[in-house]
């Protein structure tokens, strides 16, 4: 057993692809000083959508000052790396550094993002494809139905330790489903914080020989689950809430435009943050989970709610419901921000607000798109989005979603009503 005062036996160099997915290097401790000062070389060619075989050497280099020695495992301590050419550029598929490109063009415009997120996750237990969650409680229950209630602290816990604040966590609707909340912060590191919490709660999950899964609808009838990203953008010089009205009421014309230019790209938008095939089981009516391009407030039933914020000039925000966490936080946020800022480009102007209840009307509101192929193609063609991620990694992901369609379809052509044992296979341990 190691302590955290004990020096670790290996370090984890740990990036984030296209689809979101975590990989890692591990070295060891001993090799510290060499990769901080030189980085540390894969095959950039075997990591999807990533390089080709023939310029496939790529560089992994720490994001931190230091190691964050792992209080779920001390025998490891890990980093974050950013991925680097051989002459030593950033690598512009580097989904991190992709978003770094759109904070770029708001910066220009003497604007930045704020994001919090709440990561919503089940804890169950798999016996071959049967997946049974971990208690009978639902929202905000307390203990004994929630009998979660001491995991999730212990993950708070960990993630206080390691830099990330954590406001609140409670039960969620479905029987064994949580969630917890990330405070928010600038973009760039808000997506990092993501990542790093998915590995926190997956990692302390497997301590106890259980499954936390961020799979969008591991299990049919049940809600799924979602990664609502609240956000704001702030005056860079003045450090003030753009999205606040004058009488801090009501949201601001910047931020209207905003929402209009993220559900003007919605449909693209929807192959970004709900980028897999089970996603799209979870964007059906009656589960709280959006199902049509709307917006209004403290309306969950909405793609964009306005939550309450009185007249508290900093806590005016959006909140975007239909990202799910298994999407790439760095992809997603980027995408949304580069619509948001069409739309203030633009001028655009949102619909009329939705107040009723989405799943139980019929309006004149588009439908988010009903499964992965209508998204990748409506990616294809949204400009904006397509040159805001590069055009490279526009085609390789929408080359390799349509493959996984395809494989998909080949192997659940009897099964597509529910959920199907292809789905958990790969996306139940997904972090």
């Amino acid at each position: 057993m190691f302590h955290l005062n004990e020096k670790p036996r290996f370090l984890r160099l740990i990036f984030s692809t296209v689809h979101g997915t975590t990989r890692s290097l591990e070295v060891g401790y001993e090799r510290l000083r060499d990769i901080w000062n030189l980085g540390a070389w894969f095959d950039g060619s075997s990591v999807p959508a990533l390089a080709d075989v023939n310029t496939s050497d790529l560089l992994l280099r720490p994001l931190f000052e230091r190691p964050i020695v792992q209080p779920w495992d001390p025998s490891a301590s890990f980093t974050l790396c950013g991925i680097f050419q051989p002459d030593g550029r950033p690598h512009p598929q580097d989904v991190r550094e992709i978003l770094k490109r759109v904070i770029s063009k708001a910066a220009e415009r003497e604007m930045k993002l704020e994001v919090g997120s709440e990561l919503e996750f089940y804890l169950v237990s798999k016996k071959g494809t049967d997946i049974t969650p971990l208690d009978s409680g639902g929202y905000l229950s307390t203990p004994p139905q929630d009998q979660g209630i001491h995991f999730r602290r212990e993950a708070v816990n960990i993630l206080n330790t390691i830099g990330i604040p954590t406001p609140s966590h409670h039960h969620e609707v479905g029987n064994g489903q949580h969630e917890i909340g990330i405070e928010h912060t600038e973009a760039l590191q808000a997506a990092d914080w993501v990542t790093m919490a998915r590995l926190v709660i997956s990692e302390t999950a497997m301590t106890k020989d259980v499954i936390a899964t961020f799979m969008p609808k591991p299990m049919s009838g049940m809600p799924g689950n979602g990664m609502h990203l609240h956000q704001s953008l702030w005056d860079m010089r003045s450090n003030t809430n753009l999205f606040a009205s004058e009488d801090g009421g009501t949201l601001s014309d910047l931020a209207q435009h905003y929402i209009a230019g993220v559900l003007d790209h919605a449909a693209a938008l929807t192959s970004l943050v709900a980028s897999t095939v089970n996603s799209f089981r979870r964007l059906r009516p009656g589960f709280e989970a959006p199902t049509r391009v709307a917006w209004g407030p403290r309306n969950r039933t909405a793609m964009i709610r306005v939550p309450q914020f009185m007249s508290a000039k900093s806590a005016a925000r959006i909140e975007i419901r239909c990202p799910d966490p298994l999407a790439s936080p760095y992809l997603a946020i980027a995408a949304i921000l580069a619509a948001g800022l069409d739309g203030i480009d633009r001028e655009l102007e949102p619909p009329e607000p939705v107040t009723e209840d989405l799943f139980k009307t019929q309006g004149d509101e588009d439908n988010i798109p009903r499964n992965l192929p209508d998204a990748l193609s409506a990616l294809e063609h949204d400009t904006v989005i397509s040159n805001a991620l590069g055009r490279a990694v526009t085609e390789k992901i929408v080359t390799i979603g349509r493959r996984t369609w395809n494989e998909f379809r080949n192997a659940s052509l009897d099964d597509t009503s529910t959920v199907t044992s292809w789905e958990i296979e790969r996306y139940l341990l997904a972090v």
